[in-house]
């Protein structure tokens, strides 16, 4: 006798639905979703916190910076009087 091995195969589909509208209707569906929808508006989303933390750094690099040069200058000019 012959032995066979069968190879059981699974194939799964889904229906695949497609809704159309015309350009009144998609804009009435909008209008009902947003007004349903709260905007909230705080500060953090209007300004980028990314780029507010960047600035202080370089103000604060800007400062270290400007001290740092200022007191060579100072050292600099105190050696040249003695």
């Amino acid at each position: 006798m012959l032995k066979t091995n069968a190879m059981k195969i699974h194939c799964i589909t889904w229906k695949e639905e497609r809704w159309s509208a015309d350009k009144e209707t998609l804009e009435s569906i909008n209008k009902m979703i947003n007004k349903d929808k709260v905007k909230k508006r705080t500060l953090l989303s209007i300004l980028n916190p990314e780029s507010i933390l960047l600035f202080f750094i370089y103000i604060l690099g800007f400062i270290y910076h400007g001290v740092v040069s200022l007191v060579k200058w100072l050292v600099k000019k105190l050696k040249r009087n003695k």
